[in-house]
């Protein structure tokens, strides 16, 4: 046996009657990778062990998530999910192993360093002021893009106004930046019945409270309120914890709601009773539960709501602040959104709201995350709108969104995780509302999905695990042929049977999509999330790709469009420097030409007689990305941009005294806009700015 597993509850599954269920199913998994190494399907070097880190029940059978360990040192971001059925039998196995050794185990740069310079770093790129609890780090081995193995140091560091906690791992050896991720979730709420828009005050029975301790603590969840907070440079984040919720003589918590008080005992027993409720629904539907309660924190002065690290110790509670006269503690949506944020982060690991791959910016993972702890919420309460109460917090007159309306990916992706998160609550609803399907088929369902999803999850990802868990669920006979067909029409409706990368703008798409900046790049072009293609088939005469909106605070923010020809733009890695290390961002290397753009009035046309000339018979690729043309104050600097594009083939017949080829239009032409707004003649290439080959 090649992997090394020192785990008491493994090594009794050796002693019969002894072992426990999940101890058993682990020992299955195991012996499978052994038999795939034996196979030399598996290779792996001797020094990586495997440790399994949690199994998770579902309807169509098990997953086993495996974590990896180089020289004894956690490999980051890399785990391995092994699927079985009722009988045991693996099924699917995702992720690979680590492939490689530790060229050089001796760090140049020491735990104090790495955590210093990660403060820095993210004061660079966030902006603001304090922090909520002094850096902290760990040595892990980090697996780069090449499948290079790095001794790392995984520094864990916060900012104090505006909240945030973050996570940066450095190379140990030469200092380089390899990945820098927001880890603090926000959520903006959702409503559910229970507030105090859609239902009144009702008597309910408390759950689990502990029979020992006061206040709102039991089996799942306790709740404190923050009374003092030192949010400033070193400080300890809340640093003063209270309960109000005091029991009365018959052991009962009967208090009227009072949002505008910050010692409002109605909003711990609000928090307590949803986290309880939600955690036990999980824990009942699908044998998941926190290993320790969690902690929800209410009562202080913070306009919004969130999953992360609120004071000095390392776990990680659901904060809701006070917002003036509303107290987002008093929307169960927020509550279970929030909730569902620990779920996944606990299940599918990484946050992952920064990363990049081939085709430029990749947000996915953040998307997946916000659409998964809507997806939950709706199962348990079986209502699509989100934010009758909590969004008043935010000027909202009516719900923040509403997931009954369908949305497509990726066409309808913008670039922000809470908006993208809605392609999949709005697939996810539809399930629920499916006659064929239900609300208790949309959470074994999903569950199968989210609990094999790899860590730092794409839409890729997602689809394919969607599919499959659908297809593992007709497999075990627990639903019908007529049903499983059904759900894949609904993931075809809304592109996440195969959500790839590239927008059509062939299919009368005008996608709006946010464009990002971060000072310490400098002049580097940060491209969008996704790319977009023009299908120009034989008989093509004439092709326009345009920029139909810009909106951008920020005068010295622009752009460029990048043109390839039968093929996306390729983007590598390149090294940018800063004074806390060299960090990696993507930069197209791969396309035919780019054009440089800083309003809407701009457009890319190629015709047949153009410089370069249209080239009929394949697909034109164009990826948008941002120009500084000087400094700016902030962090962070964004942009809305809206693109269509139009295609005409089939020239028409122009008369032959018509030199200014005024018929030339699209009567007989395929247009994304429709043909009739083509302009006259064959015009030239339309460029705004510099034209660069390449």
């Amino acid at each position: 046996m090649r992997h090394l597993v020192a785990s008491l509850a493994l090594a009794l599954t050796l002693l019969p009657g002894l072992a426990s269920a999940d101890a058993q199913t682990e020992r299955l998994a195991l012996d499978h990778l052994d038999r795939l190494a034996e196979a030399g399907e598996f290779a792996f070097p001797e020094a990586l062990s495997f440790q399994p880190r949690q199994t998770l029940e579902w309807a169509g059978g098990t997953r086993v998530r495996v974590t990896q360990e180089l020289l004894g040192l956690p490999v980051h971001g890399r785990e391995l999910v092994i699927s079985l059925d009722d009988d045991g039998i693996v099924t699917r196995v995702s992720g690979q192993p680590v492939d490689g050794v530790l060229l050089d185990v001796h760090p140049a740069l020491d735990a104090e360093g790495a955590e210093a310079r990660a403060q820095g770093l993210v004061y660079a790129v966030f902006g603001g002021t304090g922090t909520i609890y002094p850096p902290r780090s760990e040595q892990v081995v980090f697996v780069d893009r090449d499948e290079v193995p790095h001794l790392a140091w995984k520094a864990y560091v916060s900012i104090g106004d505006p909240l945030g906690n973050y996570e940066v791992i450095f190379d140990a050896v030469v200092g380089k930046v390899l990945d820098l991720q927001p880890t603090l979730v926000h959520a903006q709420g959702y409503v559910y019945p229970t507030n105090p828009v859609t239902s009144d005050q009702e008597e309910v029975e408390i759950l689990r409270l502990s029979e020992t301790i006061d206040g709102m603590q039991g089996e799942y969840a306790y709740v404190n309120s923050c009374t003092e907070g030192d949010f400033g440079w070193g400080g300890d984040g809340c640093t003063e914890k209270e309960k109000f919720a005091m029991p009365d003589q018959g052991g009962d918590y009967y208090f009227d709601a009072d949002p505008g008080s910050y010692e409002d005992p109605f909003a711990e027993v609000m928090m307590y009773w949803h986290l309880d409720l939600i955690s036990a629904w999980f824990d009942e539907n699908f044998g998941f539960a926190h290993a320790q309660p969690i902690e929800g924190l209410v009562n202080f002065d913070y306009n919004n709501a969130a999953y992360g690290n609120f004071d000095s110790d390392p776990a990680a509670e659901v904060g809701f602040g006070q917002a003036g006269i509303y107290d987002l503690a008093y929307d169960a949506d927020v509550i279970y959104h929030e909730f569902g944020h620990s779920v996944f982060g606990s299940v599918a690991g990484q946050t992952g709201f920064l990363g990049f791959d081939e085709y430029g910016m990749e947000w996915a993972t953040g998307g997946i995350n916000e659409g998964t702890a809507d997806s939950f919420s709706m199962v348990l309460t079986g209502d699509p709108q989100v934010g009758d109460y909590a969004g008043r917090a935010f000027g909202y007159n009516g719900p923040i969104r509403d997931l009954d309306a369908d949305r497509h990916c990726p066409t309808d992706l913008y670039g922000q995780s809470h908006q993208d998160g809605e392609v999949l609550g709005a697939l996810v609803w539809n399930v629920i509302e499916e006659e064929l399907l239900g609300a208790e088929f949309a959470g074994e369902f999903f569950w199968g999905a989210v609990s094999a999803l790899p860590v730092n999850a794409n839409w890729m990802d997602l689809s394919e695990t969607l599919v499959a868990s659908a297809d593992e669920l007709l497999a075990e006979g627990l639903m019908e042929q007529a049903a499983h067909d059904r759900l894949i029409e609904l993931l075809v409706e809304a592109g996440l049977d195969a959500c790839g990368r590239v927008i059509r703008l062939d299919e009368e798409q005008e996608p709006t999509f946010l464009l990002l900046t971060m000072r310490f790049v400098g002049d580097h072009p940060v491209p969008a999330g996704n790319q977009f293609s023009l299908d120009a088939p034989e008989g093509t005469y004439r092709l326009r790709f345009r920029v139909k909106d810009w909106i951008s605070q920020e005068p010295n923010l622009a752009y460029e469009v990048f043109v390839r020809r039968g093929e996306y733009v390729h983007h590598d890695p390149e090294e940018i420097p800063t004074q806390w290390g060299s960090i990696d961002m993507p930069f197209p290397i791969d396309y035919d030409f780019s054009v440089e753009g800083d309003d809407d009035e701009f457009e890319i046309e190629l015709t047949l007689d153009s410089d370069p000339p249209l080239e009929p018979g394949a697909t034109y690729y164009f990826s948008i990305a941002t120009r500084t043309l000087g400094d700016f104050d902030y962090g962070w600097v964004a942009a809305e941009v809206t693109v269509d594009g139009d295609t005409w083939w089939e020239e028409p017949e122009v008369p032959a005294d018509d030199d200014d080829d005024e018929g030339a239009g699209c009567q007989d032409c395929s247009s994304s806009l429709g043909g009739g707004q083509a302009t006259a003649g064959l015009l030239v290439l339309a460029l705004v700015g510099l034209l660069r080959r390449r």
